[in-house]
C-alpha cells in the first residue's frame, strides 16, 4: 500500500510536474539543500501571499458587493492552490527515499487517461458525475445567477430611483419577487430537463465493466511493484 506522502508525490507529478523537470531537479542536490529549498518555499509564499493580502484591499473599492465576494473567493482559491504546490513538491521525499519506479506510473497514467478518453470516462462530464455532485453543482450555480441577477436588479432601481418613495419601493419588492419566482421556475426546467437527457445517456454496463477492469489491473501492478521496493531495501 502506498503512504500518504507517496499518494501526493506522485498526483503531483502526474498532474503539474508531467516533463518531472521539478522532480529530476530537486532529485539531483544533496537532501539538506532540497529541505532549505521547501522551507523558503513555503515562508517566501507565506509572506507574497500576506503581503498581497494587505495592500490589495478589496473592500476599500466601490465596486458592487456580489463582485466583491467573487474576488475574496478567488483569493481563498489562490492561497489554497499555493498550499496544495507546496505539499505536493515537499511529497517528492517520499518519491525519493522509497525509490519509486516514476516512469513507470506516468505511463500507466498515459494509458489510463487514454482509455477513459477513449470510452469518455471523465469525472467533468455531466452523466458521469454523482446525483449529488449534480444537484450542489446545479444549487451553485443558481446561487451565483440569483445573485447576479439580484445585484443587477437593485443596482438598476436606485439608479433610476435615486429616492424612491413607499409606494415604488413596495411595488419594486412585488416586481422583484415576481422576477425571481419566474427566474427560478425557468432554472428548475431546465434543470430537470438536462439531468433528464443525463440520465437517459448513461453508458451501457459493459464500458463501466471495461473500466473496473482496467482499474483492478492498474492497482494489481502497484501491489507488485511495492514488494519488490521492500526486498531490495532489507
Amino acid at each position: 500500500m502506498r503512504n500518504l506522502g507517496t499518494t501526493l508525490g506522485l498526483w503531483w507529478l502526474s498532474t503539474f510536474d508531467k516533463s518531472q523537470f521539478l522532480f529530476k531537479s530537486l532529485k539531483t542536490i544533496p537532501v539538506y539543500y532540497r529541505y532549505f529549498f521547501y522551507i523558503s518555499l513555503t515562508v517566501a509564499l507565506y509572506f507574497t501571499i500576506t503581503k498581497l493580502g494587505a495592500i490589495i484591499d478589496i473592500k476599500s473599492y466601490s465596486i458592487p458587493v456580489f463582485i466583491q465576494s467573487l474576488l475574496i473567493l478567488i483569493g481563498f482559491g489562490i492561497k489554497a492552490l499555493s498550499i496544495i504546490f507546496t505539499i505536493g513538491i515537499c511529497n517528492y521525499e517520499s518519491l525519493y527515499s522509497g525509490n519509486y519506479d516514476v516512469d513507470k506510473h506516468l505511463e500507466q497514467q498515459k494509458q489510463k487517461k487514454q482509455f477513459i478518453k477513449e470510452n469518455k470516462l471523465e469525472k467533468w462530464r455531466l452523466k458521469n458525475m454523482h446525483w449529488f455532485i449534480r444537484v450542489l453543482l446545479y444549487a451553485t450555480i443558481w446561487c451565483f445567477l440569483y445573485l447576479l441577477l439580484e445585484d443587477i436588479l437593485i443596482n438598476a432601481f436606485f439608479n433610476i430611483y435615486p429616492n424612491p418613495s413607499k409606494e415604488i419601493y413596495i411595488k419594486f419588492l412585488y416586481d422583484y419577487d415576481f422576477i425571481i419566482k419566474c427566474f427560478t421556475g425557468m432554472y428548475l426546467i431546465l434543470v430537470v430537463m438536462l439531468d433528464y437527457f443525463v440520465r437517459i445517456k448513461k453508458f451501457p454496463q459493459e464500458t463501466k465493466l471495461k473500466n473496473n477492469v482496467f482499474l483492478q489491473e492498474t492497482k494489481k501492478d502497484d501491489k507488485k511493484e511495492f514488494p519488490q521496493k521492500t526486498s531490495n531495501r532489507s
